[in-house]
């Protein structure tokens, strides 16, 4: 019994401790590199999603498609979606190229999210490579109100919440 307690009292403080790290998310902090090299930061106007996925991961590709419908319907003056792709396989070469192939796939489809690249895996690793997708929602002053792995639609709705949460305190924060 004493050593169930323990193990729960530790596994609570652990992730007590993950958290803790991930409340905020500075300006000036790179979420990735664009398709020219130019480092990517977080909105300071908006709110910002930051989803990290890979070209490989079956989840990625279903939380795409509603990260795109809500950057459509939102607008880019309300909210700023980022997609990270992080993860694929092989070396820096080559998962560049992956990176520039899927952004010309996804700029001849005309799709509106924002892509970035994470050379060599550096904010994803910081993060403790919690799993694919990842996605964060951070306010405008740059604290993380939603951190999720994984993607269905059971967690699309707390995902969702959090996002209409931001953009409530975002537009309060206007009037």
């Amino acid at each position: 019994m004493l050593n169930k307690f323990l193990l729960l009292l530790w596994a609570l403080c652990f992730t007590a401790s993950t958290q803790a790290a991930m409340t905020q998310f500075g300006s000036e902090q790179t979420i990735g590199l664009n398709k020219q090299g130019t480092p990517v930061f977080r909105s300071l106007d908006t709110p910002t999603v930051v989803t990290f996925w890979a070209s490989w991961c079956p989840y990625c590709k279903k939380i795409l498609p509603l990260l795109e419908g809500l950057q459509r319907k939102l607008g880019t003056d309300k909210i700023r979606i980022i997609v990270v792709n992080t993860r694929e396989e092989g070396k820096l070469r080559q998962t560049r190229r992956t990176y520039k192939k899927f952004v010309k796939q996804f700029e001849k489809k005309g799709l509106q999210l924002e892509f970035v690249f994470d050379k060599k895996h550096a904010l994803y690793n910081s993060l403790k490579k919690p799993g694919l997708p990842y996605t964060m929602v951070i306010d405008k002053h740059g604290k993380i109100t939603y951190t999720k792995a994984g993607y269905s639609e059971q967690l699309a709705q707390p995902m969702l919440a959090a996002i209409q949460s931001v953009l409530s305190d975002n537009s309060a924060a206007k009037h």
